[in-house]
């Protein structure tokens, strides 16, 4: 089973242009999407960070992770939040923890050849994960969404740790947009 299996949600299929000025062969980029939305992702990798931004200039987070022995420790911040992440590789099974003030997350991924499979606990709700990887792109789905990346061959867990934490922070986004327009249609 490969990336190839992958049916997109969206139709015509659409892969996000490498966006400009990232140049090199260090960095991750892609969407979240579902259906009407998409939450921009812009990262780097040099062996031992992964930082950059998601999202854009209206509900972006800025990512700074170190990796430390198989675990990823950092935070994914924004001007109202911070999360702190902690991720862990224990041979084939990944561990993701987002703590911050609002509802947290964990994940915990089996991996499988080029998959991996299991579960996203986002405040109470629980999403079934599935995640293909290739040498140049790694496609993931938790519930009604989809994180395309494009990367030039990183650690398959770096990039689901990179998946996964892009797939909460546009969940928290969209949540706190329609929080808005819910408080706009009630004053």
């Amino acid at each position: 089973m490969g990336l190839h299996e992958f049916e997109s949600v969206h139709k015509p299929k659409q892969q996000p242009a490498r966006p400009e000025g990232l140049a090199g062969g260090d960095r991750v980029w892609g969407e979240v999407r579902r259906p009407g939305m998409g939450y921009r992702v812009q990262l780097s990798w040099d062996g031992r960070r992964l930082a950059g931004r998601l999202g854009g200039a209206i509900f972006g987070e800025n990512v700074y992770l170190e990796a430390f022995a198989g675990q990823l420790l950092g935070s994914v911040a924004s001007s109202g939040r911070v999360l702190t992440l902690h991720a862990q590789l224990e041979g084939s099974r990944l561990r993701l923890r987002l703590v911050g003030p609002d509802r947290g997350a964990q994940a915990v991924l089996e991996f499988s050849g080029d998959r991996a499979s299991g579960t996203l606990d986002l405040g109470g709700q629980a999403h079934a994960v599935e995640m293909g990887f290739s040498a140049a792109q790694v496609l993931a789905r938790a519930g009604d969404q989809e994180v395309l990346l494009h990367h030039p061959g990183f650690p398959a867990w770096v990039l689901a740790v990179a998946a996964l934490t892009a797939d909460v922070a546009a969940r928290n986004a969209w949540r706190v947009l329609l929080d808005s327009y819910t408080g706009w249609a009630e004053a």
